[in-house]
């Protein structure tokens, strides 16, 4: 059976810059949607974890770079994530790609401002360790993210069926190299099969 994956994009997201990652996912042979009830897997990216369902039964949790980070201010983060952005060369990303990428950034954050108001409102607020507790999650943190801390031990007490998982990459390698989640996912044991 097809399995059937909805992405939640993160704060300045959308169809464009997931485009690649959809299209990887269809030839894997995965089925998409927007229906989070319907959904076998949920794949939430950074602030898009926000709109992860409390309880998601029956449905596996794959959250990449989530914003936790106990002990390091929202405006940190910022602040870091400026930075590092500018080495995008690094993380074997091209000009042009990089470039376009933030363009979508900033058409994203105009089109849906109150999706972008709401994500700054609350990110501060947001509770993995509630997430984490209540169902079946996968946690994958890049190597150079700047949005949730190399330090996961205290995550793994509270829920030691929490599986962790550690990739190559920065916090927007999701749309950058997506053939890399797809492979994770693969690797999950969610690899499909038609009927």
């Amino acid at each position: 059976m097809r399995q059937t994956v909805a992405i939640l994009p993160g704060i300045v997201s959308g169809s464009h810059t997931t485009r690649g990652l959809r299209e990887s996912l269809r030839k894997a042979g995965y089925t998409l949607t927007n229906n989070l009830t319907k959904a076998d897997i949920i794949l939430a990216h950074s602030a898009g974890c926000l709109w992860v369902p409390q309880t998601a039964r029956h449905q596996k949790l794959v959250l990449v770079d989530p914003p936790y980070w106990p002990g390091k201010t929202i405006r940190e983060r910022i602040r870091t994530r400026s930075r590092s952005n500018l080495h995008f060369r690094e993380y074997g990303v091209s000009l042009p790609l990089w470039l376009g990428r933030q363009w979508w950034g900033v058409y994203y954050a105009i089109l849906n401002p109150r999706r972008t108001r709401y994500i700054l409102r609350h990110i501060a607020a947001y509770d993995l360790e509630h997430t984490i507790q209540s169902n079946e999650v996968v946690l994958v943190r890049n190597q150079q993210d700047d949005w949730l801390s190399p330090d996961l031990t205290r995550l793994q007490r509270l829920s030691p069926q929490l599986k962790v998982i550690t990739v190559p990459g920065e916090h927007d390698d999701f749309n950058y190299h997506p053939e890399r989640y797809v492979a994770l996912l693969q690797s999950l044991g969610e690899t499909t099969t038609d009927a």
